[in-house]
This record gives structure tokens, C-alpha cells and sequence, in this order.
């Protein structure tokens, strides 16, 4: 017996029909305005659960790379406040060649003066801060690392002490996975040679704070013999402070290449997994729009096509 077509049955089909075609226009609608294949967990699974892990790793890169920018930044510092340091102790070594020379005690004087107001510049080197952040003090970044004891008296020698107020811990900073690097130097080491920590300049080291107070206190003294005795033995030891110094930045010109290496890593790998992400779940613009195309000229189709349907079947209805 066969199977007869009723026009309600005949409705439900061509209804159905045209609801199907609006779901696949409203979709691809969401596809072209939001540009992902997929807009939530019921679109694509397992799609949504490899862009979550994708996502996440992007989040820990973009981390990293901040730490590199940060650490980066306090590398530079460092090693401007060294450069600058070298400096000032080849100035002073100037001043202690002059004052080496016949002068009058006024003229040396003078020299005092300004080797006086070096070291408070090396000082304020030696206190250098990144955000707020005393880069030469370990874990002890609150608060200066190196103060004097006292002001110096014109005319009053010996100068008074330098001392180191942090510590020598290291600060790390995470820039990988179970990756860290130093972002710090010995202040004590690196202003002081006193790299084991005991209060003294290790062999072949100066304390560089030291070194510029005897120059000072040199020039203060009588006569030119006098004078010129202490900053002729001071010169060797300006010498070795200067040498110290540029060991020191080797130390950061190392630290800053690690951090450079590791930098070029990271944008290789954010680049590689925003690639993946977009693999996962970027909708396809020109596949997009031409279906989109195609799904609208579709459903035109199916509603004139259910037009066609209900009006005759109206019109009986009515007749």
C-alpha cells in the first residue's frame, strides 16, 4: 500500500527544511563577524579543548617575556652604572697625576674637592635603582646598598668609611619553563672586591670606595713629597679598580646575551603558537564568506520553494 503525502506532513518538510538552512546562515553569520570556526565547546570539541592549551601556553610565553624585558632592563642598568663608575675612577686617576706634580697646597686642595664629589657620584652609582629597586643589594633592594659613614671635612683627613649595607644572594628571574638567570652582580664584589663576603678585597681586587678616599686624603697631605709618594702608589691601585671593573661587565655583557638568546626564543615561540591557535580555531575568510553567499541564496531557495507549497494548499483550503 503506498504512502500518502498529507499536506501537514508536507509542511513539517519544507519548514524543516527552511529552519536547517537558517541554522547553517546563522552560523556561518557568527563565523564571519567573530572570524573563528568555532564559538563555543558544541562547535568543535576538541578543537576548543587544543585552543585552551594553546591559549595557556601563550599566556606562560607572554610571561616570560615580560620577565626578559624586565631583567633586560635591569642588565642595562647595571652595566651603565659600572660603565659610568670606570669612569669616574679614570677621572680620578687624572686628578692623582696632576697632584703627582708640583702644586701649591691650595691647587691640591681643589683637587680634593673634586675627587670628593667623584665619590659621591660613584656613590650614587653604586645606589643604582630599577624600579625603586637597589640593583646592587641582593635581597636587601629596599633600602640603599653602600653608605658613608659621615660627611667629609675640608681640610680633614682620612675621608670617612664606605660600607656595604645588602647582601650577596642572587635575584633570579624565571624567563622558561624550569629556566632562571641572574639579574644581579655582587654589589659588595663588584664596588668592594670582596667577593667571599669577609670584609676585606680579595687578591688582585680594590675596594673601589677606598681607592678614591686615599687619593683624596693624598692630596690633603703637607708637602708635594708627601703628596706625591701616596698618589703615585695610589695610580696601581686605581689601576686594578678599573681592571676590576670591566670584569664586571663582562660578567653583564654575559647576563645580557643570555637574556637576548632567551628573548629570540620566545618570539620564535609566541609566534609559532599564535600560528597554531589560529589553525585550531580562525575561520577560513574566503570560505566563510563564499558559503555565507551560498547559504543565503539556499535559503531564498527553500522559502520561495515553501511558498510555492502553502499557497496552493491555502488556496484549497480556502476553496
Amino acid at each position: 500500500m503506498g504512502f500518502r503525502i498529507t499536506n501537514s506532513i508536507l509542511y513539517r518538510m519544507t519548514l524543516g527544511n527552511v529552519n536547517r538552512q537558517r541554522e547553517r546562515l546563522a552560523v556561518r553569520q557568527e563565523q564571519a563577524a567573530s572570524g573563528l570556526r568555532v564559538n563555543r565547546p558544541s562547535d568543535d570539541p576538541a578543537a576548543v579543548r587544543t585552543a585552551s592549551v594553546l591559549r595557556a601556553a601563550l599566556s606562560a610565553n607572554g610571561q616570560y617575556e615580560r620577565n626578559v624585558t624586565q631583567s633586560r632592563t635591569r642588565a642595562t642598568r647595571i652595566e651603565s652604572a659600572i660603565a659610568n663608575t670606570s669612569d669616574l675612577l679614570v677621572r680620578v686617576r687624572e686628578l692623582a697625576l696632576q697632584g703627582a706634580n708640583p702644586l701649591g697646597n691650595a691647587e691640591a686642595q681643589n683637587l680634593a674637592g673634586a675627587v670628593e664629589q667623584i665619590h659621591g657620584s660613584i656613590l650614587s652609582e653604586a645606589n643604582t635603582t630599577v624600579n625603586g629597586s637597589y640593583v646592587f643589594g641582593g635581597y636587601a633592594s629596599d633600602t640603599p646598598a653602600f653608605s658613608v659613614a659621615g660627611p667629609f671635612v675640608d681640610g680633614t683627613t682620612p675621608a670617612p668609611a664606605t660600607s656595604f649595607d645588602g647582601d650577596s644572594n642572587e635575584i633570579l628571574a624565571q624567563i622558561d619553563e624550569g629556566v632562571t638567570a641572574t639579574v644581579t652582580l655582587n654589589g659588595q664584589r663588584v664596588f668592594m672586591g670582596d667577593g667571599d663576603g669577609d670584609g676585606n678585597p680579595d687578591a688582585g681586587r680594590e675596594d673601589v670606595f677606598d681607592v678614591v678616599a686615599d687619593v683624596r686624603d693624598a692630596l690633603l697631605l703637607p708637602t708635594q713629597a708627601e703628596r706625591t709618594n701616596a698618589l703615585q702608589a695610589s695610580l696601581a691601585r686605581l689601576d686594578t679598580a678599573i681592571e676590576q671593573l670591566s670584569v664586571e661587565r663582562g660578567r653583564v655583557g654575559s647576563m645580557e646575551n643570555e637574556l637576548i638568546r632567551q628573548e629570540d626564543i620566545l618570539s620564535e615561540r609566541a609566534f609559532q603558537l599564535t600560528e597554531n591557535l589560529s589553525d585550531v580555531q580562525d575561520a577560513d575568510a574566503a570560505e566563510v564568506f563564499s558559503d555565507l553567499v551560498n547559504q543565503e541564496a539556499a535559503l531564498q531557495a527553500s522559502l520561495q520553494a515553501t511558498a510555492r507549497v502553502i499557497q496552493p494548499s491555502l488556496m484549497n483550503f480556502l476553496g
